[in-house]
């Protein structure tokens, strides 16, 4: 145990005074950890740390950690942790050193890209997060020379890759405020729950209605997540379809881009039903035959001979709700949204699409058992994202490859090549 960059840490704290730990053997991984702690102190500010040298390299942000790679948030460094501490959460009692509440509003792994001492000395330390709400690459860089005497500011900030999101998008210190270990589910979902009876009036920014929305999409995967809040929903075997609703009109839009209003006007006069004068709602049409499971051959009768009447639309999230975007609140709360509405509104062709409360090995189990297609798993604490994700996952019960089929025509005229014909899939098995 590296003693002496703990000394400081020590001098600070009477540990018969205080529940903080005052140190411990580090356990060793493949990867160093990191945490990142919300700090309710006198000011409200995160610690961030990172495992390097048997101890966490710790830095007070006040604003936390931002998304947006030109947003540069200040980063106080302060005295080395514990590893220990990475377990720590409670509250540091009155006239202690940063006395105030502690929660672990992140943890996970970190690779640092190059060495991380050498980083640390030159003031330039660029790395990778993967943890449960952190990802992607981050640097820290040093403002000015270093001096003992004083606290030395560094700046954390995003590096451009594919998790970057625009502030004015995303704010995930705003977005994902609670703890990953400590944070009451049920409490939550009743908080949810309850903030959502207010249908007309849901949490969200003011923003005006996008002309276009792509869906968020479920990574495969091949095994059941191990930590988390999650949720459950049966992989219906239907269309995609993003509805857009603009001045009380909707437009069911397929992922392709194709407009099919036209063809469910039964379904489309269910959703000017609920009353939504603009937003947007994500979800699968389907045909469910007697067997209580989704048919795709029924579906594509229904649409080619126009008896769209059996078509169900069962919507499972609510990105958009009459003037507030709602991507950046957590997913179990646009779901509670969502519900309320239809349970106040719904009718005819739509459906809300039920999550399961059991754990995911007996849901995947049970659906495999009924034929079904397999489960969506999605995090409960996750905003919504117009990409492949790894917040929304597929456990399929058959491995399965898609593909597209290709025809060609004789040459003719004076064409000397033969034709390809590409069918287009039609965004079938909406998440995948």
């Amino acid at each position: 145990m590296p003693d002496h960059l703990l000394k400081k840490y020590r001098d600070m704290r009477r540990f018969h005074e205080t529940p903080e730990p005052a140190g411990g053997k580090p356990k060793g991984g493949k990867l160093p950890i990191f945490v990142i702690q919300k700090h309710h102190a006198s000011q409200l500010h995160y610690d961030f740390r990172l495992e390097v040298d048997g101890v966490m390299k710790s830095w007070a942000v006040p604003k936390g950690p931002s998304y947006d790679p030109g947003v540069k948030r200040m980063a106080v460094q302060v005295e080395d942790h514990p590893i220990s501490y990475n377990r720590f959460e409670g509250t540091i009692p009155k006239g202690q050193y940063g006395a105030g509440s502690v929660i672990i509003w992140d943890r996970g792994t970190w690779e640092p890209l190059g060495d991380p001492r050498e980083g640390l000395a030159a003031g330039k330390l660029a790395f990778r997060m993967k943890g449960e709400k952190m990802h992607g690459l981050w640097e820290l860089v040093r403002m000015r020379k270093p001096d003992r005497e004083r606290q030395q500011p560094w700046l954390l900030f995003k590096k451009h890759d594919e998790f970057e999101r625009a502030a004015d998008d995303y704010d995930v210190v705003s977005a994902l405020p609670d703890s990953v270990v400590s944070k009451p589910v049920e409490a939550a979902r009743h908080a949810a729950t309850k903030g959502a009876t207010k249908a007309a009036t849901p949490r969200g920014v003011r923003k005006a209605l996008p002309a276009s929305l792509s869906p968020q999409l479920a990574t495969l995967a091949t095994g059941v997540p191990a930590t988390g809040e999650w949720i459950y929903e049966v992989k219906l075997d239907g269309y995609r379809v993003m509805t857009r609703i603009a001045g009380a009109k909707p437009a069911l839009l397929t992922r392709g881009g194709h407009d099919w209003s036209s063809k469910m006007p039964g379904l489309v006069a269910d959703i000017k039903a609920l009353g939504i004068k603009s937003g947007w709602l994500d979800g699968e049409i389907v045909v469910m035959g007697d067997d209580g499971v989704a048919h795709f051959n029924a579906l594509q009768n229904a649409l080619d001979s126009s008896r769209t009447g059996s078509i169900l639309y069962f919507l499972f999230d609510v990105p958009f709700l009459d003037g507030r975007d709602l991507r950046h609140l957590p997913l179990r709360e646009r779901r509670a949204t969502l519900k309320a509405l239809l349970d106040s509104k719904g009718r005819g062709q739509l459906r809300f699409s039920d999550d399961f409360k059991a754990d995911a090995a007996s849901v995947l189990q049970s659906a495999c058992r009924m034929k079904l297609e397999g489960v969506i798993a999605k995090r409960a604490d996750a905003p919504y994202v117009s990409r492949r994700t790894e917040t929304w996952l597929k456990l399929k019960c058959n491995q399965r490859q898609e593909f597209v089929i290709v025809g060609f025509t004789e040459p003719a005229g004076s064409r000397k090549i033969a034709a390809l014909s590409p069918t287009e899939p039609a965004s079938k098995n909406g998440t995948t």
